[in-house]
């Protein structure tokens, strides 16, 4: 048997306005620097019972994506501070990863400095600078990454609990009454 037509179109619907609302719940947890209001609204789904699977499944996509977007503009951060350096004559050598950025000392980094010959303490300073504003960046696209996992954790932690609570419900209505 066919679907009606206006149940797929209500289903796409409500799929697009959870996908907004969680959009919007992953910003002000990224504004506040806690996982609080998802934190609520999650709470709020799980006391609906199992037919909140579906919402929070569209939840745990957007967090998904959203911690995509951050890893990816953290490596886009790195590419942009290497190109800068490249305008120095500077060439990260052996730092090849944001994390290997992230653990450089800026004692470690003015020795690559001169180990490259970038002797004019302008340039020295100019180089540093941009090294101190790329780690602040990254570090800041770091928390949000971090409180983006932390969510997506606790998410996956509810959506198994009601996926388990609604087995049992499955379970207990196959079962024949005494």
């Amino acid at each position: 048997m066919a679907e009606d037509p206006l149940n797929t179109v209500y289903a796409y619907a409500e799929r697009a306005y959870v996908r907004l609302q969680a959009g919007d719940l992953l910003i002000r947890c990224i504004e506040e620097g806690s996982p609080a209001p998802m934190q609520q609204m999650v709470e709020g789904l799980v006391l609906a019972g199992p037919q909140s699977l579906s919402a929070l499944q569209e939840m745990l996509a957007v967090t998904g994506q959203q911690k995509s977007q951050a890893m990816d503009d953290i490596h886009q951060v790195f590419a942009e501070f290497e190109n800068n350096l490249k305008k120095y004559g500077v060439r990260l050598k052996g730092i090849k990863t944001p994390l290997a950025l992230a653990r450089l000392s800026p004692v470690r980094f003015l020795k690559i400095l001169r180990d490259q010959q970038i002797a004019d303490e302008k340039m020295q300073i100019a180089c540093m600078q941009l090294l101190k504003d790329s780690r602040e960046v990254m570090r800041s696209l770091a928390a949000h990454l971090q409180l983006l996992e932390d969510i997506e954790t606790y998410l996956q932690d509810w959506m198994w609990g009601l996926a388990y609570q609604s087995a049992r419900q499955g379970d207990q209505s196959e079962r024949p009454a005494h």
